[in-house]
């Protein structure tokens, strides 16, 4: 029996503080029930005269594991919308977290 380390280190963050999302990749179909840790998070952006000035994003971890499963990779899921909380969004860039195991979505609301 292998014991299941991804689970349970990440099993109660998600547990706790995760939402369903529905996630549609281009051209794909939706995924429904994909859970993710809802977050803000700090993006540095390009400004006038070649200045980066610190804005911050909504974005939301989930579980490398689960796109896997679905067979998606981290490039389909630029431009890719995203609904949770009531809100849809759409992927403007993934980023790498502290945690192996997750990938970060940064993201933009998608009215």
């Amino acid at each position: 029996m292998t014991l299941d380390f991804a689970g349970l280190l990440d099993g109660p963050n998600y547990d706790t503080f995760s939402e369903a999302a529905t996630l549609t990749a281009v051209g794909r179909a939706p995924l429904e029930g994909l859970l993710v840790l809802p977050k803000i998070v700090e993006v540095e952006e390009a400004g006038a005269g070649g200045i980066t000035v610190p804005s911050l994003k909504p974005a939301c971890d989930l579980r490398l594991a689960d796109l896997t499963a679905a067979n998606l990779a981290r490039e389909d899921l630029v431009k890719a919308t995203i609904v949770f909380g009531g809100t849809r969004y759409r992927v403007l860039a993934t980023a790498p977290t502290a945690n192996a195991r997750e990938l970060r979505l940064i993201l933009i609301e998608d009215p």
